[in-house]
C-alpha cells in the first residue's frame, strides 16, 4: 500500500460548517453514494446498506472534475487532514458500568481496549461495528473491470451452516471512476444488541445473519459521524474553490475563526486558470 501522510476531501461550504462545528466527519452508507453499482453483491440484495464510507483522495494536485462534482467552482472547499484523523476512546470501567456492561480488557497489557467509537455507545444504542477496535479502517480503492470484485459473493456455505462476510464491500469501483484516486475509511455497522446475555446475543446474531442473507435486514441508521482527533483537527488545511465568491469567502473565514482558529486557509492554485 502506498505510504501517504495526508488525504484530501472536496465538499460544500455547508458541509464544512457541520464538520467544523461538530468536529466530525460523516460516514454514509453505500446506498447513498454516487456509484449505484457499489451497493450490489452477487448473492445478496441490499447488503451494501451496512457498509459506511468516508471518501478521500491522495492527489495533492487540485482536480477540476472533483471540484465540479463534489464542491462546485464557486462555493466549495477542499479539506486536507492527516490520514487516520479520528479520535480513539479508552473504554474505562466506569463508562462501561453505566452501560451495564463488563469492562473490555486488552489481555496483552491489562489496559482497556481503545476504539474509534466508545463501546458503551454501541451497547446503549444496540449496534455493533467490529472495525472500531483498531485504527486500520483506511483502504485504497481498487479500480477494476473484474465482475467478481465489483459484485462480490458474500455468503459461504458449509454443510448446513453459512456465514456472511461484508468485508469485501467498498473496496472496489469500476474503472470509470479511476480519476478520483480514492482512498476510503470503511466501517460495517450491524443492528445487534450486545448488552444482553451471551445466549441471546448468539441467537440474535444468527437471526440477523439470516435476514441479511435473505435481503430483508435493515441498517441501524443511514449515516454515522465519527469524531476527529483534537490534534488532527487543529492541523486542518482548507483550500477555497477556484472561483469562490466574496460572500462565500467570508463565510469560510468566519467559520474557521469561530470553530477552528488553527486551520490554515489557502487560495486555489487554479485561480485565474478556469
Amino acid at each position: 500500500m502506498k505510504d501517504i501522510e495526508y488525504l484530501y476531501h472536496y465538499t460544500s461550504i455547508e458541509t464544512l460548517a457541520l464538520i467544523l462545528k461538530n468536529r466530525t466527519f460523516r460516514f454514509n452508507s453505500l446506498n447513498k453514494v454516487d456509484d449505484i453499482q457499489e451497493q450490489e453483491a452477487a448473492d445478496i440484495k441490499n447488503a451494501g446498506q451496512f457498509c459506511y464510507v468516508s471518501s478521500w483522495t491522495d492527489d495533492a494536485t487540485e482536480s477540476i472534475p472533483m471540484w465540479n462534482m463534489y464542491a462546485t467552482l464557486n462555493s466549495g472547499v477542499r479539506i486536507k487532514l492527516r490520514k487516520n484523523p479520528f479520535k480513539m476512546y479508552e473504554n474505562n470501567a466506569s463508562e462501561l458500568a453505566q452501560a451495564c456492561c463488563k469492562p473490555v480488557i486488552d489481555n496483552k497489557n491489562g489496559s482497556p481496549l481503545k476504539s474509534l467509537i466508545p463501546l458503551n455507545v454501541m451497547f446503549q444504542k444496540g449496534f455493533i461495528c467490529p472495525m472500531v477496535m483498531g485504527e486500520n479502517i483506511l483502504h485504497k480503492v481498487e479500480y477494476t473491470s473484474n465482475v467478481d470484485k465489483l459484485y462480490p459473493k458474500l455468503v459461504t456455505s458449509a454443510k448446513q451452516q453459512f456465514s456472511v462476510d461484508l468485508g469485501a464491500f467498498g473496496k472496489c469501483k469500476n474503472l470509470h471512476w479511476k480519476f478520483q484516486n480514492e482512498w476510503r475509511y470503511i466501517l460495517i455497522f450491524l443492528p445487534l444488541n450486545l448488552n444482553q446475555p451471551i445466549e441471546k446475543i448468539t441467537l440474535d446474531g444468527q437471526v440477523m445473519a439470516n435476514e441479511i442473507r435473505l435481503g430483508v435486514a435493515a441498517q441501524p441508521f443511514p449515516f454515522y459521524d465519527l469524531v476527529l482527533d483534537d490534534e488532527a483537527f487543529r492541523e486542518m488545511e482548507i483550500t477555497l474553490s477556484p472561483r469562490i465568491t466574496a460572500g462565500n469567502r467570508i463565510i469560510v473565514e468566519n467559520l474557521a475563526e469561530k470553530y477552528n482558529s488553527y486551520a490554515h486557509i489557502f487560495e486555489s492554485t487554479l485561480v485565474g486558470l478556469i
